[in-house]
């Protein structure tokens, strides 16, 4: 038998025709839009810029008035560390007088500057040499000012940074007049 004489069967659409394809993409929304975190981050951006604003000004405005509280303060601060630099002075010629007791060593007696003129005293002048146990044990009276009224917080008092300085001054090549402040005219030394 010849295959055209089989039958054959082809498959037609259906009658009334196929439906309509759903050719749409639908996609429901499911998370927030992008030109939300746009708005807030434009938002968000103009308030911590106007805050920082405020806040530079207010720190401007406090350092000009810290300014002038400082400038009206400085008298005050100033006698005030001159008070304790006359305090640690009378305790460190008080504590002198103690230790030199029964020998002729005079604790106003400056050995650090003999200029004909005043000058500040240095550190090791302002520094408290006994403790009161010492004190008493010499035969004095305990100290009357306290530890910060002694001037005895401060790291310029130190002795080697003075040593330091000393024999940055002694370098033959350095500052040569200064070596002879502690000598006399003849070239001899005060202190005998």
């Amino acid at each position: 038998m010849s295959s055209s004489k089989l039958a054959i069967r082809q498959d037609m659409p259906p009658k009334g025709g196929y439906a309509p394809i759903h050719w749409k993409r639908y996609a429901p929304k499911r998370t927030i839009p992008g030109y939300f975190f746009f708005s807030a981050w434009v938002g968000g951006s103009i308030y911590c810029w106007s805050k920082m604003a405020l806040m530079r000004f207010e720190h401007r405005i406090n350092d000009h008035h810290e300014f002038f509280i400082r400038k009206s303060l400085y008298p005050f601060i100033w006698a005030e560390e001159d008070r304790r630099m006359v305090r640690a002075r009378k305790q460190h010629e008080e504590d002198l007088a103690l230790i030199g007791a029964g020998t002729d060593w005079d604790p106003h007696r400056r050995t650090l500057a003999q200029e004909e003129v005043w000058t500040a005293w240095s550190p090791r002048e302002m520094r408290v040499l006994l403790t009161d146990e010492e004190r008493v044990a010499l035969g004095g009276s305990p100290s009357r000012y306290s530890v910060n009224d002694l001037y005895q917080n401060y790291m310029w008092q130190i002795d080697c940074h003075e040593d330091e300085a000393k024999a940055w001054l002694d370098k033959p090549t350095r500052m040569v007049g200064l070596n002879d402040r502690e000598l006399g005219p003849d070239g001899s030394d005060y202190q005998k």
